[in-house]
Order: structure tokens, then C-alpha cells, then sequence
């Protein structure tokens, strides 16, 4: 068995996130990688809403992830504090940022600091944003490489960069 992950899909904008998150998922499954959705329609969700919702979702999250299971989550986690907690809990995470073209941020929602993806939404060329969180999952060695995705030396190079200075790598 594999160990699980956690991609955590945030950003202003919960439709822009849903739509990213559902394809993350759907990319994740293509490949035979057991997934699992935490949003706004996942069955029984509602028992988690509330205060403290991110704990709960990240307790899921890691508990899910112990047991080799990917989880893509993409419920409300305005406060970039409680994101960054969710790393605690999470060992094995990344955080996608879907910004929106136009700097409409909802009130209360803070950016992330150091996302290891960041899509602008609507992508100029669908999927580009899902192909990057997949292609970082495998840098990290959080997911196994796609034997027919290869991609180039500067695209690796540019992932890289970015993770080390965040201090990711």
C-alpha cells in the first residue's frame, strides 16, 4: 500500500474551487489512485460544517491519508492560520491557490502565502493548472510519475525552484 496525500484546493471563489478540485480528483482516478472529495456535496459533510471545520476536515484528511488515500479537499478555509495548521495534521499536503483573473476577494478570505500551485481561474488553457498540481505531486514524490506524462528538464527545474524557495524541498 501507498502512502496517502492531501490536496487542499482554496481560494475565494467556491465555484472556481469546486470546479479545480472535481478535476484533480477526476485526474487522480484516471490513474487508479484510490481518491476521495471532501467539498460542499461529499454525503454527510453538513455533521462537519461549523465552527472548527478545518480540523475536522484535516483529522479526515490525515486519517484518509493513512490509509493510502488520496483526499482532495475543497471546502471553506478562509484564514490562511487555519490552512497552515492543516499542514501539522497533514505531513503529506499541498495547497492549490485558485486566484481569480479580477482581484475580487471575498471578505475574510486570506491568499495563501506559499502555495505549491497557484491556477488563475479561468485558465487561458483548460487543465494546464491540474496538469502543474499533478506534476508537482509527482516531484514531491507524493504521487508515482505517469509513465506516458513526460515532462521537460525547465519545467522541473521551474517546480523545483519554486518548492525550494518556499522551503518545500
Amino acid at each position: 500500500m501507498t502512502a496517502g496525500f492531501a490536496v487542499w484546493v482554496t481560494g475565494p471563489d467556491d465555484g472556481a474551487v469546486a470546479d479545480v478540485a472535481r478535476a484533480i480528483a477526476a485526474r487522480l482516478r484516471a490513474r487508479q489512485v484510490p481518491t476521495e472529495t471532501l467539498d460542499a456535496g461529499t454525503p454527510g459533510i453538513e455533521a462537519l460544517w461549523g465552527d472548527g471545520l478545518v480540523g475536522r476536515v484535516a483529522f479526515v484528511a490525515s486519517t484518509l491519508a493513512r490509509h493510502g488515500v488520496a483526499t482532495v479537499i475543497a471546502v471553506p478555509g478562509d484564514r490562511r492560520a487555519e490552512r497552515h495548521h492543516v499542514r501539522t495534521l497533514v505531513e503529506r499536503m499541498i495547497e492549490v491557490y485558485v486566484r481569480p483573473a479580477r482581484e475580487d476577494i471575498r471578505p475574510g478570505y486570506e491568499p495563501p502565502a506559499r502555495p505549491e500551485v497557484e491556477i488563475v481561474a479561468p485558465e487561458t488553457s483548460a487543465g494546464t493548472g491540474v496538469e502543474r498540481t499533478l506534476r508537482t505531486l509527482e516531484i514531491l514524490k507524493l504521487l508515482p510519475a505517469d509513465a506516458g506524462t513526460a515532462y521537460s528538464e525547465e519545467e522541473e527545474r521551474e517546480v523545483l525552484r519554486r518548492l525550494k524557495a518556499f522551503g518545500y524541498v
